[in-house]
């Protein structure tokens, strides 16, 4: 048996073999996952491009996509549209209670947060949503979809819908008060919780991926919601959907 190693002059000792009875991309997800175990890519955490991996093992480039995309799988690295693929320093604990809020959640663990509102619109609620939200069907809402950020890198994906009868005029609102829940205090909603929520996993559209700066092989985590004011009147109905390799969901349990 004949083997072809081909050896990086920045790593020496790694190398991938053909006919070793070990794939090659597999080898070459092995020699990575070493060298981010090691810290080998820096503070910034910067794996090298497409390109310049399918150089270093002479392979062609969809070996080594086939590599990094088992490596997001796993958590061990961040596949970022337009950025390049980052070493994941490890996934957030975002908790899931009776009071769920993204800016608290993050702040409580020393990481920062940003939040923007991506579209709003007036729309007649589908039987889905007016059921969630105790309304008729064709009730008007306001659909509003919104991205949050932790520490600059895109965290959550989110379309809601909130009466628009209670709400009049929330989206102008929201960008007035610079938040959904200071907006909310506008119209008497001085604090609000979490009714029910589903948890589930999928493989995000291409929607969702161009939201979340992901590759579309990356999965994601979605959560369904209901959340209520003090009176257990529903005020929103949504769906947010996070990256699983940035994101531990947590369940809080008790009142």
């Amino acid at each position: 048996m004949t083997s072809n190693a081909i050896h990086d002059s920045n790593a020496p000792g790694h190398a991938v073999e053909r006919g070793a009875g070990v794939s090659v991309w597999r080898q070459i997800e092995q020699i990575l996952a070493a060298e981010i175990a090691a810290k080998s890519f820096g503070e910034e955490g910067r794996l090298p491009s497409e390109a310049e991996l399918a150089r270093r093992f002479d392979v062609n480039r969809h070996t080594v996509r086939r590599a990094m995309l088992r490596l997001a799988a796993t958590g061990l690295v961040s596949v970022e549209q337009g950025r390049g693929t980052f070493v994941q320093p490890g996934a957030i604990d975002y908790q899931i209670g009776r009071r769920t809020r993204f800016t608290e959640n993050l702040r409580s663990q020393k990481h920062t947060s940003a939040g923007v509102v991506l579209t709003s619109e007036r729309v007649k609620a589908d039987p889905t949503v007016a059921k969630a939200l105790c309304v008729r069907a064709g009730t008007l809402v306001y659909q509003i979809e919104t991205r949050h950020d932790s520490d600059g890198i895109p965290m959550t994906y989110a379309r809601n819908w909130y009466p628009a009868a209670r709400f009049n005029g929330l989206p102008d609102a929201i960008d007035a008060a610079g938040g959904v829940s200071a907006a909310l205090e506008q119209f008497g909603v001085k604090d609000y919780m979490r009714k029910w929520s589903r948890i589930g996993s999928v493989l995000p559209s291409s929607e969702v991926a161009r939201r979340l700066q992901i590759n579309r092989q990356q999965p994601v985590l979605w959560v369904e919601n209901v959340d209520v004011d003090e009176d257990g009147v529903p005020i929103k109905y949504g769906f947010t959907h996070f990256a699983a390799d940035r994101v531990q969901l947590m369940v809080e349990h008790g009142s």
